[in-house]
Formats: C-alpha cells, structure tokens, sequence
C-alpha cells in the first residue's frame, strides 16, 4: 500500500532536495521530481505544490508573510509601521474590506489580530446584553 503525500510534504520535500544545487543538479532533481509526480498520479497538484513550496521557501529564509484587512486603502507610512511590528522581511498583502468600518485586522500564518471597529463594536454588543 503506498503512502499518501500532502502537497505540503513534497513541497518541503523538493526544497530539502533542491538547496545548495547547481543548475545542472536543479534541472535533474526536478525532471526526477516530476516523474515521482507522475507515478504517484500528482501532476494535476502540480500548481498547489508549487504555492506551498514558495511559503515554505519564504518561512525557510525568515521571510513572514501576513495579510492586513482595512476598511479603506492604507498611506504606505502606516503599512510600513505594521509590517515593522512584525520583523524585518516582512511581505505584505493589503486587503481593502469596507464591511470593516475602521481599523485594521491583520493575519499571520497562525494568528489573527482584529483591531477592526466592526469586532469592537460587536464586542461592545456582547458585553451589553
């Protein structure tokens, strides 16, 4: 019976095996790559492997990807002021969600920081009845 891979796991799997390589060893490691793909039917994964192998690439080299949702466009001043809270490579996706009314909420990997006035205001509510 053979074993099922996540796409995470064969992400990780092709950077551990493609670090540190010359040209000449990239391309063979990823012709094998592609043939083990193929034989374990994962070629159509393909794209989502790929996806997954660029953040775990990033994580590899310190980078910290986060998303910040704001009721409207933010002055570049103030995203740079957000993204220092969080480290020195920081990458930055700007998300602009009216429904949001004020305020920001930004999301990391695994946490997520809601300073937005809609989850004040629904806070408020809950705290009142």
């Amino acid at each position: 019976m053979k074993k099922k891979f996540s796409n995470k796991q064969y992400a990780e799997a092709l950077y551990e095996i493609t670090t540190n390589l010359s040209a000449d060893q990239l391309t063979g490691a990823l012709k094998q790559f592609v043939t083990i793909l193929a034989s374990n039917q994962r070629l159509k994964q393909a794209g989502n492997i790929i996806t997954e192998f660029e953040k775990y690439a990033k994580k590899q080299a310190g980078i910290i990807e986060i998303e910040v949702k704001s009721a409207r466009k933010l002055d570049p001043t103030t995203l740079e002021n957000i993204k220092k809270v969080f480290g020195k490579q920081v990458e930055a996706v700007e998300t602009v969600d009216k429904e949001l009314l004020g305020g920001v909420a930004v999301q990391t990997e695994d946490k997520i920081l809601d300073g937005s006035l809609k989850t004040q205001l629904k806070k408020l509510n809950q705290s009142l009845i």
